[in-house]
């Protein structure tokens, strides 16, 4: 479900050093290699200025609101829940609300410096289609229809890891291991046209769903951060394609 909101802060939490190097949009603002004050304070301008109309020159997308075609979420563990979400053109607001709190690492040498960023954003709101396959207890769940989830407060971290290429004496990133962690202070569901309309039933389930959200999460986060990874890994394919690590910073 969360697999926008991380992306563009992983996005940006690379591309956030947006420096006037020779290949990056002189326009932007830039940041020294460790800065990581002005990598934050850089972030969330460019977030602002950006996240509705996205910037091509930087590889930038628009991420408010995000549109997600399609993914999927599957926890098939033993317990009390079992459950199969898929789902479709799912728009995804609040990324412009991003709060970064911390940086940690984007030194001078990607091989050994770390890539971490941590923050929150007050709300995101994901609004869609699903279909939904599986079971809570004994009661099994069918539905297709709309819907209506927000993770309220959301925290989270970004670790990257990249694996390093020198090419005419410029160092080029590809993405070698990212972990993504997110925690939601509270979540509310809503999902339309459960058990083929059944009103009743439908009701009995949003409400157990989001009296028990909190193991509803835990059992279905693993599979979320998966996706979320997923897609950051090919957003981040996109910019270390264009742009050479020393592309991103100025020049000490």
């Amino acid at each position: 479900m969360m697999l926008l909101s991380l992306c563009s802060v992983l996005l940006l939490g690379l591309a956030l050093g947006a420096s006037g190097a020779s290949n990056f949009p002189a326009e932007l603002p830039r940041c020294h290699y460790g800065d990581t004050d002005c990598i934050i304070n850089v972030s969330h301008r460019l977030i602002r200025q950006y996240a509705r109309t996205g910037y091509a020159p930087a590889a930038f997308p628009q991420v408010e609101p995000f549109l997600v075609k399609r993914f999927d979420i599957s926890d098939g563990r033993a317990g009390s829940l079992s459950l199969k979400l898929n789902f479709r053109d799912v728009n995804v607001e609040g990324l412009s609300g991003v709060k970064f709190d911390r940086a940690v690492g984007f030194g001078t040498n990607p091989a050994s410096s770390k890539f971490e960023m941590y923050g929150s954003f007050p709300k995101i709101v994901l609004r869609g289609k699903y279909l939904a396959d599986g079971r809570i207890l004994i009661l099994p769940i069918r539905g297709d229809g709309d819907a209506d989830i927000t993770l309220h407060n959301p925290k989270f971290s970004v670790k990257f890891k990249p694996a390093t290429q020198s090419r005419n004496g410029r160092t080029y990133l590809s993405v070698d291991k990212l972990k993504v962690l997110v925690e939601p202070q509270k979540m509310n569901i809503k999902l339309t046209n459960l058990f083929n309309g059944d009103q009743a039933l439908g009701n009995n389930l949003n409400q157990f769903l989001n009296e028990n959200w909190s193991e509803v999460w835990s059992e279905l986060q693993p599979s979320v951060h998966v996706a979320i990874s997923d897609i950051m890994k090919n957003i981040l394919a996109t910019l270390f394609k264009r742009f050479a690590y020393e592309d991103l910073f100025l020049e000490d």
